[in-house]
């Protein structure tokens, strides 16, 4: 654990008599502003948690971290004792209140700790849109990211989706300057971003068969969002481009009452359906606008290794419904989470068609581990034999698993398999998960 010095609340402290903000979790160096210092309090063998020491970085009996604007040791000494010279205030404040009581400039907060986490609603905003719709957004373009085998490298390429002047030297300066902030944190590596993403919420529907999450980044001319898929042998990341100004326009003005629209039951509503083929290679890749009939001919038709089948209604909101990836074909149930899907009775028959001409079964459950990897499983009997041969090494392999499926079977056996694990008997009996809806676990939860 660490703590966030731009949005966490620190704790007032005097330290050999300077004002200083202490917290208990270790203070990431990357982030000290500039001119500042940061020391790590470090205890005794006997007493770990007393603070005896002051050193700037704390191997171990770490015992706090303090962040001061004044330097609290020269440069030559490893250490200072502390003695009776640290004493806590015991007053809570974030670092603008404690730079505001103390009449200094509050440091800038870095970009990457501007992400937010992206709304449901935004979910469609971060995948490839019509071009008509990258022109009323303000779209400049995205970069495709991939940490390499070792996920530890950055291999990056630009992809322009708007005109060419939208492309200023201007721009190019601060999209340099956001993607080397982003690589401290949660561009970083393929393990620090799924740490990042794990710790930072921002699940948004769509994609692959694995889960992607979404973060937004507003600056003073332009709005940055990142769709981060955090899965070895794909592209983990996406950073879409667009002037801020047209995306205000586009999203809060027409874009917003246009989902709205488009999710009222009462309306009437327009249908595109579409194929694509190699969607994750711009060179290879070949969109067909079909109609609903012809949808499952041309899918089916297609190379398995990269193909989606889905819909556009009302020429704003999209989901993919028939997907195969990586040698894995699934039907998604993401329509029935988007408001735009869920209640439209045009939706639920299409997929109930589609379901039986294309003869795919909906993913049953998913399974991730810590390095990032992450399954969907459409057969029951498999699924409930990984979760059984995993989860007994959950605490070493981060394994989690998500069961999908509303069948009552399937979700009383995995719930034995958690009860089992902690040598307990599951007290619910099979007629109490007639009720549907999804489960998750995998850390005891």
């Amino acid at each position: 654990m660490s703590i966030n010095i731009y949005k966490d609340r620190l704790t007032t402290a005097r330290l050999f008599g300077a004002p200083v903000l202490y917290s208990p979790e270790p203070i990431p160096r990357e982030d000290v502003p500039p001119s500042w210092y940061c020391y790590d309090l470090r205890g005794t063998a006997e007493d770990p948690g007393r603070p005896y020491s002051m050193v700037a970085q704390a191997e171990k009996n770490h015992a706090g971290s303090v962040l001061s604007y004044v330097p609290l040791k020269n440069g030559r000494s490893k250490s200072r004792l502390v003695k009776d010279m640290f004493q806590l205030d015991a007053v809570s404040v974030t670092l603008k209140k404690f730079c505001a009581d103390e009449h200094i400039r509050c440091p800038e907060t870095p970009i990457r700790h501007m992400l937010r986490p992206a709304s449901p609603e935004e979910a469609g905003l971060f995948f490839a849109l019509p071009p008509e719709k990258d022109e009323e957004l303000g779209a400049i373009g995205h970069v495709r990211i991939d940490f390499g085998r070792s996920g530890n490298e950055f291999h990056h390429s630009w992809w322009p989706r708007g005109p060419q002047d939208l492309n200023t030297q201007e721009f190019r300066d601060e999209l340099d300057k956001v993607v080397n902030d982003l690589r401290k944190s949660v561009l970083k590596s393929l393990g620090a971003m799924n740490g990042y993403c794990w710790n930072c919420g921002g699940k948004i529907a769509g994609g692959t068969c694995c889960q992607n999450y979404g973060y937004v980044l507003e600056t003073e001319c332009y709005t940055y969002r990142l769709r981060c898929n955090p899965t070895p042998g794909d592209y983990q990341a996406y950073l879409s481009c667009f002037l801020r100004q047209e995306q205000e326009l586009g999203l809060t003005e027409k874009g917003r009452q246009a989902l709205k629209d488009a999710a009222d039951p009462g309306k009437d509503h327009t249908y595109r359906w579409y194929v694509i083929d190699r969607i994750d290679d711009p060179k290879l890749r070949k969109d067909y606008e079909v109609t609903l009939d012809e949808a499952p001919r041309v899918y089916a038709g297609l190379d398995k290794t990269d193909r989606r089948l889905g819909v556009l209604k009302d020429g704003i909101a999209a989901v993919d419904l028939a997907i195969s990836w990586n040698g894995r074909e699934w039907f998604s149930d993401d329509w029935a989470k988007l408001d735009s899907f869920k209640d439209d009775p045009v939706i639920a028959d299409a997929v109930s068609r589609l379901q039986t001409e294309l003869d795919i079964k909906p993913l049953v459950g998913r399974v991730t581990f810590a390095n990032g990897e992450r399954i969907g499983y459409t057969d029951p009997e498999e699924y409930i034999n990984v979760v059984k041969e995993e989860l007994p090494y959950h605490t070493t392999s981060g394994f989690r698993y998500e069961t999908l499926t509303d069948d009552p079977e399937v979700r009383k056996a995995v719930d034995d398999i958690l009860h089992d694990l902690y040598g307990e008997e599951n007290p619910r009996p099979l007629a109490d998960y007639g009720s549907g809806g999804m489960t998750m676990g995998g850390m005891g939860s």
